[in-house]
């Protein structure tokens, strides 16, 4: 049977499951298919987004943290970032969109999706027997971790906030809006996020701004003139750490183009001179405050009770937060072990032994993101889980 004989119905079936490239040049086939798509346009758009850019309340908070906020009085940094951030927060689970905020969103999806193609190449970078394209589930939760990151860059690495604060955040400080930011999402969230960042630092020290010691394990001893490897490398020691930390604070759109347009020294030492001459100032702070959530929750052992799902929890793991300085160096190349990754991107062969543990820490992202909500979830969750039992 052709298309053309389908029903209405059966057409605007079809397109609830495509994706929305495939949808315009379906709706643009005829002109009874582009009527059926007229007929709920909307809904149409909003499924071929999801069907293609999901997960979309993330790509959401991440277009309304770069949407600009014109206004004709002077409003402070902290004030600006407190009322974005509930403005982010209070957005429902599946969030009403306008065709603008589609517009924008696809144009952080594209790029997000572009991440999915490199990501089997950060994630089995030394196995490459292993190497395979990420399925829809992992490109899900690998573009989840792409929005969260970018929007943190967003708010918390522009110069008008570094300015504002420019030291990372302490723990004691309980309501830092960066804090508050991370406790939005749940535990899974801020594993995968974790995963993202330290395959990031990995693509900027071995491929983007390598250092002497990095290039001088590419070459015989002796063989590199002093004069090539300061073409090549980009120092050492703490200077060193401290550029790569400056460097991670450049969004992934950033990233991506460092990696896919730039291939020299000059050109990539040209385009950190475009971030301004405050750039090198201050460091990037996410896996500071990463530091400090997680730290959160395992004083409260993630909400977790009864002895068995207790002896899972050592399955829950930050890659990002474990690397040290010069782990890359004078070590055996290998790619981040799989108990590192039980709850990352990719689906590991014993995940499904951790379904009830998995279920617990997909679910305990803190709404508001205030530490009394926090605190107060917490022990509301305890209660609960105690009746169950």
């Amino acid at each position: 049977m052709s298309i053309t004989d389908l029903s209405t119905e059966l057409l605007q079936k079809i397109f609830e499951y495509t994706e929305l490239q495939d949808l315009l040049h379906l709706a643009q086939t005829s002109k009874r298919n582009y009527r059926a798509y007229l007929g709920r346009r909307m809904y149409h758009l909003e499924r071929a987004l999801h069907n293609s850019y999901s997960p979309l309340p993330s790509l959401l908070k991440l277009t309304l943290a770069n949407e600009s906020t014109p206004s004709r009085r002077p409003i402070g940094t902290e004030l600006r970032i407190s009322l974005l951030l509930n403005r982010i927060t209070s957005l429902p689970s599946t969030p009403k969109l306008t065709l603008e905020n589609m517009k924008r969103m696809v144009h952080y999806g594209k790029i997000a999706d572009r991440w999915t193609e490199l990501y089997p190449r950060l994630r089995w970078r030394f196995g490459s027997d292993n190497r395979r394209l990420l399925r829809s589930k992992e490109k899900e939760r690998l573009r989840g971790a792409v929005y969260n990151h970018w929007t943190y860059t967003s708010l918390f690495h522009s110069r008008t906030f570094t300015n504002y604060a420019p030291d990372p955040p302490s723990p004691a400080s309980l309501d830092d809006p960066r804090h508050r930011f991370l406790r939005t999402l749940s535990t899974a969230q801020q594993i995968q996020l974790s995963e993202y960042t330290a395959h990031v630092e990995t693509l900027v020290e071995l491929d983007l701004y390598p250092s002497y010691s990095i290039i001088l394990d590419q070459y015989p001893p002796h063989s590199l003139p002093h004069r090539s490897l300061s073409k090549l490398g980009w120092g050492e020691g703490s200077e060193y750490r401290r550029l790569v930390r400056d460097i991670m604070k450049l969004s992934p759109a950033d990233l991506l183009h460092l990696y896919e347009h730039t291939s020299t020294k000059s050109e990539r030492a040209d385009f950190l001179c475009s971030q301004g001459v405050c750039f090198g100032d201050v460091p990037a702070t996410m896996n500071y405050a990463l530091s400090s959530i997680t730290g959160e929750r395992v004083r409260l052992g993630f909400g977790v009770e009864g002895s068995k799902l207790r002896s899972q929890i050592s399955a829950i793991q930050f890659p990002s937060l474990k690397r040290s300085t010069g782990a890359l160096i004078g070590e055996e190349e290998k790619d981040l072990a799989d108990e590192e990754l039980v709850f990352g991107v990719v689906d590991l062969e014993g995940r499904k032994e951790f379904e009830a543990l998995e279920r617990i820490i997909e679910r305990d992202a803190v709404e508001s993101g205030e530490w009394e909500a926090f605190v107060a979830g917490s022990e509301v969750s305890r209660v609960d889980e105690e009746l169950v039992s």
